[in-house]
């Protein structure tokens, strides 16, 4: 059997991470994957406190994830080969980066990170048919139409179908859904993405509540109904006095809230206001510390890199799993990758498949969180 190779070739990047010269009996054959992002490595070499320092970080603890994965497929019969670029945050170094033969050869692309960077890739995608991932960005505000671009993160006009789906599955089959949303951007996208299934659950009825009006909530109310409780919003103080209304008042009973995640970071979390309420977080990310999975994933990362890892590490490892794994078992064919079972690399779930009304691809997984007991728990199916 021959073993398989993991090549990373750095360029315009300040550290080599990882190398290893490819085994001659390979025949010449091989998949190449190009990690294009910004990492801003001569900027902050020059400058830690540079203006791109958030992003060049992201990027950097995200690759660091992505080659801790590589290990996995060392035992692989197919060399692969992991080629690395650094756009600094430049769009006329990306637009350099992108006329490289190299570039050409990939069979796929981790990146542009950017929106910017997304949008620059429908014409190269156009002409030369390479897919590429858009690792961390939910492109909710930028509806590009490339069907060579997968999208890990699905945009938030699709959490209300995802939300809807999931009312479906708890058997409930005359919900009262009440829209709670403020006046921010992404506020909008999901209350009317969750209206525009008004005709797909006939049986559901819909209400829209102006967060800012959350007393309100006591007319929408419907008594003898379970009354789902959708709050686009992710403003701390009008969310915090809109739970605190709901938990404190004697008029409701039978309520399911749905939040977002970002409620997780809120500075003040009730939790057993949380766990009062039935409080359903919807997220693109979830990690169990206690899962022995993730336990020897942190304690690899950390003896090779000397500190903790953040949701970026996570990612990188899972999506370097996740998208080589999909290469090797479609033998390079990614337009399969639609075809695939569902799959967890690490701690998050991926399911590809095609945006509702919509050309490019993205992960259609998203995970349900809960509190029980004080503890942020998970709910699988």
């Amino acid at each position: 059997m021959k073993k398989s190779i993991i090549v990373i070739a750095v360029c315009l990047f300040a550290n080599v991470l990882f190398a290893q010269k490819p085994l001659s009996d390979s025949n010449g054959e091989k998949f190449q994957i190009s990690v294009v992002m910004p990492f801003c490595g001569k900027q902050l070499m020059e400058n830690p406190n540079h203006k791109n320092a958030a992003i060049g970080s992201a990027c950097r603890q995200y690759y660091e994830g992505f080659i801790l994965a590589l290990d996995s497929f060392k035992k692989n019969e197919t060399p692969i080969e992991i080629k690395v670029y650094d756009t600094q945050r430049d769009t006329l170094v990306f637009k350099r980066i992108l006329e490289k033969k190299e570039i050409l050869n990939s069979d796929l692309i981790i990146g542009p990170v950017l929106k910017e960077g997304n949008e620059m890739m429908l014409g190269f995608c156009e002409k030369n048919k390479i897919y590429h991932v858009s690792p961390f960005l939910t492109l909710t505000k930028s509806k590009i139409e490339n069907p060579y671009l997968i999208s890990v993160y699905p945009d938030l006009s699709y959490y209300g179908n995802f939300i809807l789906e999931d009312i479906v599955r708890t058997g409930d089959q005359s919900a009262n859904i009440i829209v709670l949303s403020g006046k921010e951007s992404n506020d909008k996208v999901l209350s009317a993405s969750i209206n525009s299934l008004k005709s797909k659950y006939p049986n559901y009825v819909f209400k829209n509540v102006d967060i800012g009006k959350y007393t309100d909530l006591k007319s929408a109310y419907k008594l003898g109904k379970i009354n789902h409780i959708i709050v686009s919003s992710d403003n701390e103080f009008l969310v915090n006095s809109a739970l605190r209304f709901m938990a404190d008042s004697n008029s409701f009973v039978d309520m399911q809230v749905y939040g977002l995640k970002k409620w997780l970071e809120f500075t003040s979390i009730n939790i057993a206001q949380y766990e009062q309420l039935k409080v359903k977080i919807i997220s693109p990310f979830y990690f169990n510390y206690s899962d022995p999975n993730n336990k020897l994933f942190i304690e690899k990362y950390r003896e090779r890199f000397f500190i903790e890892p953040n949701e970026y590490a996570v990612t990188g490892y899972e999506q370097a799993s996740f998208f080589i794994g999909s290469i090797l078992q479609n033998k390079g064919q990614l337009e399969l990758i639609d075809k695939q079972l569902k799959n967890k690399p690490l701690s998050n779930w991926y399911l590809i498949a095609r945006k509702p009304g919509g050309k490019s691809l993205q992960n259609n997984k998203l995970n349900i969180l809960y509190f029980k007991d004080g503890r942020l728990e998970r709910l699988d199916y």
